[in-house]
């Protein structure tokens, strides 16, 4: 008996797959030979990326010609937002079209048992508590592989290697991680496109491909590392961890390093591109391209990203091109969140949704939501200050963040997009509380919450050495 293969509530899981195959199959006209085809499902997660780093979102700095050059032919969503900021919550939100609270997939500081120590002996290590994405939980994988997709996820960094859910559903999970930086873009591309090319091409597809580059230590490979300050030595409080207060330092080699690694990330992301148009599965296909989360320099005292709800690290860049090129070009001011890429691929594929989705249609989205859990780690590294659980509510153009130790923060976005004006007082701030409760409230925690299994030292390696455990 598989993983999966239990009585009861188990079986009415994959009773659901198994209608939503069969639905799928009458919503394309039937199952038989000549139907129309569905298209390839192409997602890529730009993992750390900030918008306002990407040329076609404004930035002056010429390190984005393969994803401007993209955004060109595709739309621009220019107020898309992530659920959460840092990888594992985001990704299970893009994966199961749910909220933080919905998936479960966060930090959990009341379960010892969901602590990443657990792989390796001694308390230092018993500080991060995470829960994985439950079985129970179905993802956009699933989905497409009950509907007759070839699956497969290409990763590059250690919070989707398949000990934390985000993969399940996948035939194929290239997940072998073996450095600290993550795996390079270059190597992803490699086995990307030495897939691909085995797939009949009658057969649909879907793929992820995790770039990791864009992320601390900032180390750009040669070639990448020309920027004017990239190979000024850093200073000894340079940031390592994932996240904390702001050093003293000079910024300009970190973000000179951080640019270079997105340059190389996007030279990459231009070779997949090119052999989709090569196999004959660009024009087709859906493909999507999404931050999971993007970056701190210093705004609100902050370096890098995990434990706040700014801006900087939750405006995300988001980039659609549709099948056969619609809309190709456009840019859309729609709120919209990551929960709400799932049902645009149910939309797209003729799939139908599985219960409990948070997500909704593009553009029928109203109030973006966003969560942060506190972790037992970074109260322990950097103090009370972070002993708090946050949410955050836009409703364009105003925005508020509220933690559940009762600090409200309120800003207007049009007029303040740098957060720097905190206007929480009287009849507004109550209203946007009020919508934050409202929107809160309709979310519905899983049943179970589930423990990482079996992390592997070496993730625990690397998942100490970018800062997430001590």
């Amino acid at each position: 008996m598989g993983r999966r293969d239990v009585p009861g509530k188990g079986m009415g899981r994959w009773h659901r797959l198994f209608l939503t195959a069969l639905l799928a199959c009458i919503a394309a006209s039937g199952c038989g030979a000549g139907d129309r085809p569905r298209p390839d499902v192409i997602l890529i997660t730009l993992d750390t990326t900030r918008a306002d780093h990407i040329g076609a979102y404004g930035y002056t700095r010429n390190i984005t010609p393969s994803i401007d050059r993209f955004a060109a032919d595709a739309t621009l969503f220019t107020r898309a937002h992530s659920t959460a900021s840092w990888t594992l919550p985001a990704h299970a939100s893009i994966v199961t079209g749910k909220y933080p609270t919905s998936h479960g997939a966060h930090f959990d500081v009341d379960r010892p048992d969901a602590n990443l120590g657990e792989a390796l002996e001694g308390e230092m290590f018993r500080q991060m508590t995470v829960n994985r994405l439950g079985s129970d939980q179905l993802t956009m994988a699933e989905l497409l592989g009950e509907a007759g997709y070839r699956t497969a996820a290409f990763v590059g960094g250690p919070f989707l290697e398949p000990v934390f859910g985000v993969l399940q559903g996948y035939d194929l999970k290239d997940a072998e991680i073996r450095t600290i930086g993550g795996r390079p873009a270059d190597e992803l591309t490699d086995r990307a496109v030495s897939w691909l090319r085995e797939v009949p091409r009658e057969q649909p597809v879907h793929m992820l491909v995790n770039y990791f580059d864009p992320h601390g230590p900032y180390e750009p490979p040669p070639g990448y590392d020309d920027l004017p300050l990239a190979r000024v030595p850093l200073e000894p409080a340079a940031p390592g961890r994932a996240g904390g207060p702001a050093p003293a330092i000079p910024l300009g080699p970190l973000i000179d390093r951080y640019d270079g690694e997105i340059r190389f990330m996007d030279s990459q992301f231009g070779r997949l591109l090119a052999a989709l148009r090569l196999l004959g599965r660009y024009d087709g296909a859906l493909v999507i391209v999404v931050a999971d989360h993007g970056e701190s320099f210093g705004e609100h005292g902050m370096m890098e990203h995990g434990r706040w709800l700014y801006s900087e690290v939750i405006h995300v860049p988001l980039i659609i091109r549709y099948p056969g090129g619609r809309r190709a070009g456009e840019s859309d001011s729609s709120l919209i969140s990551v929960v709400d890429l799932l049902p645009l691929v149910s939309a797209e594929t003729g799939l139908t949704l599985p219960e409990g989705v948070d997500g909704m249609p593009v553009g029928a989205l109203r109030v973006i939501l966003a969560e942060s859990y506190r972790d037992n780690l970074f109260i322990k590294l950097f103090g009370p200050r972070f002993d708090r659980d946050l949410r955050a509510a836009i409703r364009w153009p105003w925005k508020i963040i509220q933690s559940d130790r009762g600090e409200v923060e309120l800003y207007r976005l049009d007029e303040d997009p740098g957060e720097l004006r905190n206007l929480a007082d009287g009849r507004l701030e109550r209203e946007m509380l009020s919508l934050l409760d409202d929107a809160r409230a309709g979310l519905k925690p899983p049943a179970r919450r589930a423990a990482p299994e079996g992390v592997q030292p070496k993730t625990l390696e690397q998942l100490r050495s970018l800062g997430y455990v001590e």
